[in-house]
């Protein structure tokens, strides 16, 4: 599988905090950072079914 590579500028008080939750579960920031947008994405989609379908009915 091809991954794209992407560069985000984020101060450096999150980036030691998302550091040591890397830490804490074990993960390298690159899976973190994956995951925590992964559980964002579905999330997002999640709600916003939802409110399509509060809207739609």
């Amino acid at each position: 599988m091809n991954k794209d590579i992407i560069y985000v500028r984020i101060n450096e008080e999150l980036k030691k905090e998302l550091d040591m939750i890397a830490l804490e579960e074990q993960r390298s920031l690159n899976n973190l950072v994956v995951y925590a947008l992964t559980q964002f994405i579905e999330t997002y989609r999640k709600e916003h079914s939802e409110h399509k379908e509060t809207v739609n009915n």
